[in-house]
């Protein structure tokens, strides 16, 4: 425990100076009444009550005194609260192949709009930060309870050019909440190159001070809305399937599962993209495979009903953790109740309120 006002603490010592001064008036008034009455006569002169009639009013006054003095120093406790440490981060596609119509009026517009329903229907304690990913993942907002930043973020949402998704998933997982420290999968790395850290400068959300590993932390979430189409890898050398299947261990060793909601329409479409028209394939069994191996649920199509069985899973981790809380209202409320319950005690045995 600790104090805002420790210096009020001194006022402590009144406590034992007002006892010694109630002792001194009581002798003193036991003396006077020994010098005006015979021994004999004062029990039926002075009626004295039953010592403990006296005692606990004296006692709860006391008490009351004491909690009313050590709350004047603002004392702050770590009691533990629950608290909802749920952090999901939502990873939105914006390669070109987002720009298909086979949703309407895009794909890309069909997953911001899905990424606003999610951020609407989660409870408002979960923490949820936003990623963009196409040849490289952006960290665009960390997990916060911030909505109007989160759906802000999502307005600006452009598209760009091809798809990588395992660096958005190695992205998404380094955003949560301890896990920023985590050494990407080497495989996934270029050879012979190094690659910006997309979360370099951004600090590490805190956690609890047990948390040593990623076993320890609370689970987290990765929401993945993308069509699915990966063409694009940190590593050429490495096939696309492979980049994938390293990426989803990546995060199921960080304790995170991966939720995805594929976005198109069976089959693929053709556009018209600057002019030419562009086959735009749709592969929801990638993303199927990703939440098949971290634990997680792919959802097609993502209808209200789902998204709302989905927040609700994700929206909701609690955890008893010490929180810094000052207690001073809470002892001055105990502080007056025992003062009541005093009086009424008084006023009960002795007929009159000290």
């Amino acid at each position: 425990m600790s104090f805002t006002w420790p210096a009020f603490l001194w006022l402590l010592l009144l406590i034992p100076l007002f006892v010694g001064l109630l002792v001194w008036a009581n002798r003193r008034r036991e003396r006077t009444a020994e010098a005006f009455a015979d021994a004999r006569l004062l029990p039926s002169v002075v009626r004295q009550p039953p010592k403990a009639h006296v005692r606990w009013p004296l006692a709860l006054q006391l008490l009351a005194l004491f909690l009313l003095l050590f709350a004047a120093a603002r004392p702050v406790a770590s009691p533990p609260l629950p608290t909802n440490k749920a952090a999901v981060v939502l990873a939105v596609d914006t390669s070109r192949s987002m720009l298909a119509a086979d949703l309407n009026p895009s794909r890309l517009e069909a997953a911001k709009a899905t990424a606003r329903k999610f951020i609407e229907l989660a409870p408002p304690t979960t923490q949820i930060g936003l990623v963009s990913f196409s040849d490289s993942a952006s960290a665009l907002v960390m997990p916060t309870t911030d909505r109007q930043k989160l759906l802000e973020a999502i307005e600006r949402l452009k598209p760009a050019q091809n798809t990588s998704i395992e660096n958005a998933i190695v992205t998404g997982v380094r955003m949560l909440p301890g896990r920023k420290n985590l050494k990407p999968p080497a495989e996934l790395q270029p050879p012979g190159l190094g690659q910006p850290d997309p979360l370099q400068g951004v600090p590490d959300l805190p956690v609890s001070p047990q948390s040593q590993s990623p076993q320890d932390l609370p689970p987290g979430s990765v929401v993945i809305l993308s069509d699915g189409a990966s063409n694009v890898s940190t590593n050429p050398g490495l096939p696309t399937r492979n980049s994938l299947e390293i990426a989803a261990r990546f995060a199921k060793n960080a304790n995170v599962k991966l939720f995805t909601f594929p976005m198109g329409q069976q089959g693929g479409t053709v556009a018209q993209i600057e002019g030419r028209n562009y086959y735009i394939p749709f592969e929801p069994r990638n993303l199927e495979q990703l939440a098949q191996a971290t634990g997680g649920k792919n959802t097609y199509p993502p209808t209200e009903e789902a998204l709302k069985a989905i927040a609700k899973e994700l929206g909701t981790v609690i955890r008893w953790e010490g929180t810094k809380t000052e207690i001073a209202s809470l002892l001055s409320g105990v502080a007056a109740f025992l003062m009541l319950l005093a009086a009424g005690l008084s006023l009960r045995w002795q007929r009159r309120v000290p």
